[in-house]
């Protein structure tokens, strides 16, 4: 058994090192200021949960080759390896899906608790056996009523923190997928979606991470150490193969105030390039209020014009009448694959920012499911005007991947398929 769960924990080690040095060693890329790039940022922060689970590994087999029992080691030091690499990769994370940074404050009140624990435990611990560091004698220690009390002290902050962990990590994905429906369609806005796929992927190891902890099987232990590893290795390649989809959808986040950060507060760029309606671009910052929170929703935060003063409303005609504008032209922008909202906005030579809170707060969508139900009505148009036409030749025309995602779409906003769409009508 001991030969097995060495080879284990020694693939477990070998997996975790190589990973975190090919991590750590990768040429960082910087911004035109020289700081170091957010994605470069995430990169190097799974680094450090990578060397983390490698070093635990590495003394688990140090334990081991002495005939010392490891198992022990699930009481405090495991858990306590695995909240530090918890921190290391929700920090990933938060880069990864271009999220606000987290103060300096807010991260310390976060480890605080944790640090205060574990010096509670080192403290009781050193008047005991002193500075007695024998694997022997701290598993005898971890016996004693005081490494009791720490160790439950420990489990119960880890609890609650962990909750919050999971609490923010749910909003953080909600917040980039709005975002991202409020910039991006089609194969842009899909595949966005691989990043919050790299961060669930994480949660999925750290799940796998507690339960082998909370076992205590030698047997069980065995079997996980090797799941773990290979969730190391597969983390690793899906974190890499999501770098071109990061920079693809990077755009959308470069006006936001904090760097690569997902900002609350948007502060709005001011363009009158070339655009004749001016009063629009005069009001942006009124419009842009009623969705400075990030809400991209349609809700009680929608602007209506019965809602505002005289000056306002005369600003909202005048986009109104640059976006009926964009919306009749006989090319028919709104129907390619994957336009973005930059796009639009440029085509209609308006701010972006003033663009998309305007789709939000008066068309009361975001720009994704407002290109979606532009794209539904003028399929309505064209399944009534040659009701032999192929489907999916309609998909095509219409701007969708194929019949299936027309038919999803369809459905979403008129609450039946195309094809029943047509035969009611």
């Amino acid at each position: 058994m001991n030969t097995i769960t060495i080879i284990a924990y020694v693939v477990n080690c070998s997996v975790c090192l190589t990973v975190g040095l090919i991590f750590l060693l990768t040429p960082a890329q910087k911004t035109a200021e020289g700081k170091i790039e957010s994605f470069s940022m995430a990169r190097m922060c799974l680094a450090g949960s990578s060397f983390l689970e490698g070093i635990l590994s590495f003394f688990t087999v140090l334990r081991i080759l002495n005939h010392q029992l490891y198992m022990p080691l699930n009481y405090f030091t495991n858990p306590l390896f695995l909240y530090f690499a918890v921190c290391f990769d929700l920090t990933a994370s938060i880069y990864l899906l271009h999220g606000k940074h987290l103060s300096v404050r807010t991260i310390i009140a976060f480890i605080m608790p944790v640090v205060c624990v574990w010096l509670t435990h080192i403290l009781v611990y050193i008047p005991i056996h002193g500075l007695n560091l024998s694997p022997s004698v701290y598993n005898a220690f971890l016996e004693t009523a005081p490494a009791v009390f720490t160790c439950y002290m420990l489990y119960i902050v880890l609890v609650i923190e962990g909750l919050g962990i999971m609490w923010f990590l749910s909003n953080q994905i909600s917040v980039f997928r709005q975002h991202i429906d409020n910039y991006y369609t089609g194969e842009k806005q899909s595949r966005s979606r691989w990043l919050i796929a790299v961060g669930l992927s994480l949660v999925l190891y750290y799940v796998v991470c507690i339960i082998d902890i909370a076992l205590f099987d030698p047997t069980l232990d065995n079997i996980f150490m090797w799941i773990r590893s290979s969730l190391v290795l597969v983390n690793g390649i899906a974190f890499i193969k999501c770098r071109d989809v990061y920079w693809d959808i990077k755009p959308a986040f470069v006006d936001m105030d904090v760097d690569h950060g997902y900002i609350f507060e948007p502060v709005l760029k001011t363009d009158h390039k070339n655009n004749p309606n001016n009063a629009a671009d005069a009001t942006a910052t009124a419009i842009a209020t009623s969705g400075a929170n990030g809400d991209t929703s349609a809700d009680a935060n929608t602007v209506s014009p019965e809602n505002i003063d005289a000056q306002h409303r005369d600003a909202f005609a005048s986009i109104d009448i640059i976006v009926t504008q964009w919306t009749e032209r006989p090319d028919k922008p709104f129907l390619k694959e994957s336009i973005t909202i930059m796009q639009v906005a440029e085509q209609m030579e308006l701010n972006t920012r003033l663009l998309s809170n305007y789709i939000n707060n008066v068309k009361g969508r975001n720009f994704n499911a407002w290109i979606n139900f532009l794209k539904v009505e003028e399929t309505k148009r064209a399944l009534l005007a040659d009701r032999s036409r192929p489907l999916g030749e309609i998909a095509y025309e219409m701007g969708f991947t194929d019949s299936a995602a027309m038919s999803k779409i369809f459905k979403s906003v008129e609450g039946m398929p195309p094809s029943v769409y047509r035969q009611t009508h």
